[in-house]
């Protein structure tokens, strides 16, 4: 096979010269612009008649009816298109779709992420630090000035509009004033497993002032870092536990107030639209929930975010926090609408550059955005596109047991996990580029017979054998 094509080649080669030369001849054809054209198609037929690539040759062979010409044409555009047609099909699947959930199903075989939870008072403020600070204040209306401060303390988009009027203090002091007269959060945190030490971190939340329990994200949220936008090292881990454990729970002792708690990921927070569970002061809730974790392979994360449409921690796009989380990324959204409805944000979230947060007269503008700001729809009820992925590692909780009675020694809740889960799920590579490159390979194959060697001699005949080939014809 190979003396055969050399043979081809050489008879090729020796027709190009003959012809050369006879051309050369011709009178009126020895001029420079006429040698170049013809020099030109020469080398561009001499391709076509020794590539790999099939049908090529049937478009310069000698004695060939028009007619045929043009169906051979025909033939190896159609392959052509329909190669670039399907392998552009099996390009875009790597790029959008390429991975798949899959099932674990060995559940002695991982650990748990022990829940965490954020608590929000229903009574934020102090009532001894308000009474004076309403008294001490130079304002005539004191009922208008309590009514204001603890509006402002509850303050969410569907209490924006009971805030009442008030202008004796600067939008950009409401936060401040809410810290300064906050109640003392100070209940018993215990945990039922040795060598694991949980911190309450108060957190600013879309609810006002909360406090949270085993979450790795809320310092980003909290009045200590609130000037601070880089990575906080958080020394203590992530509590893991293991069906061999058996029950774990962790109680709040002592709230001495009602409140609404969430459950949630440690690598996450609330917001406005997170289910949550309300207690009434005096009552013990208990919570008792499982497990639904999701995690993604080694594999996985290599690759790109809109491939396998989730984000790590670190993957941060967000500009008002310094990590991502899906929540956040929600949050963000509001922030955006809010500036747009309104031209400024409400002042429990993080300003940057010139942000305005806004007063009274601001929050009443978005309360009558209320519903595109709670549920993230506009008005026709279309979802707004925020573009915002689900984390990669992500957890949720579902609640098997909600029991609360009342209870003659305070407010109390527990929470943990009794029914550990049978199954996780494993974010997986199921088309991975290995995959592109078989399908590819096959398309050019099936319509057009090539290879890669029928690729790399295009690239031969563009380069090298184009060098030697204008060299050669140069010095003749």
């Amino acid at each position: 096979m190979f003396s055969e094509r050399t043979f081809q080649a050489q008879i090729i080669q020796n027709e190009f010269q003959q012809s050369l030369h006879a051309k050369d001849l011709e009178p009126g054809t020895n001029t420079r612009g006429n040698i170049i054209k013809r020099k030109m198609k020469d080398y561009f037929t001499l391709f076509l008649e020794t590539s790999s690539i099939h049908g090529l040759n049937h478009l310069v062979a000698s004695k060939r009816h028009p007619f045929e010409v043009l169906l051979w044409l025909t033939i190896v555009a159609l392959s052509v298109f329909g190669a670039l047609y399907l392998s552009r099909a099996t390009w875009t699947r790597y790029q959008s779709s390429p991975t798949v959930l899959s099932m674990d199903r060995d559940m002695f075989a991982w650990n748990t992420t022990f829940p965490c939870v954020t608590i929000c008072p229903n009574s934020k403020l102090d009532a001894k630090k308000l009474r004076a600070y309403v008294q001490s204040s130079s304002e005539p209306d004191k009922e208008t000035l309590t009514k204001f401060i603890i509006g402002i303390s509850n303050a969410t988009y569907e209490t924006f509009d009971t805030i009442p009027v008030y202008d004796g203090i600067p939008a950009d002091k409401y936060v401040e004033l809410v810290l300064n007269l906050s109640a003392s959060f100070k209940p018993t945190l215990t945990i039922g497993a040795t060598g694991i030490s949980l911190n309450i971190i108060p957190t600013i939340t879309e609810m006002g002032l909360c406090y949270a329990v085993n979450s790795k994200v809320a310092i980003y949220n909290s009045p200590a870092a609130a000037n601070r936008w880089d990575r906080v090292v958080v020394h203590n881990s992530t509590f893991y536990i293991h069906p061999l454990d058996g029950e774990v729970f962790a109680q709040v002792i002592n709230l001495s107030t009602s409140y609404d708690v969430y459950l949630h990921g440690p690598l996450e927070v609330p917001d406005i639209s997170t289910r949550h569970q309300h207690s009434a002061e005096d009552f013990y809730m208990k919570l008792y929930v499982t497990a639904l974790t999701v995690y993604t392979s080694s594999e996985a994360a290599k690759l790109s975010v809109a491939q396998r449409r989730c984000r790590f921690l670190h993957e941060n796009i967000l500009q008002h926090n310094s990590v991502y989380t899906y929540t956040m990324c929600r949050m963000e959204c509001r922030i955006r609408l809010c500036l747009k409805y309104c031209k400024c944000i409400p002042h429990f979230y993080r300003r940057i550059g010139d942000e305005k947060t806004c007063d009274i007269r601001g929050l009443h503008c978005l309360y009558q955005y209320k519903d595109e700001l709670y549920k993230l729809q506009d008005k026709s009820g279309k979802k707004i596109n925020c573009g915002c992925f689900p984390i990669c590692d992500d957890v949720n909780y579902v609640i098997q047991s909600n029991v609360l009675q009342e209870w003659f020694l305070g407010t109390n809740l527990q929470w943990g996990i009794v029914t550990y889960p049978r199954m996780r799920y494993r974010r997986d590579i199921i088309f991975g580029f290995t995959d592109v490159l078989v399908a590819v390979g096959g398309m050019a194959g099936l319509f057009l017979g090539c290879s890669v060697l029928s690729f790399m001699e295009i690239v031969y005949f563009l380069t090298l054998r184009l060098i030697c080939y204008t060299h050669r014809s140069a010095s003749k």
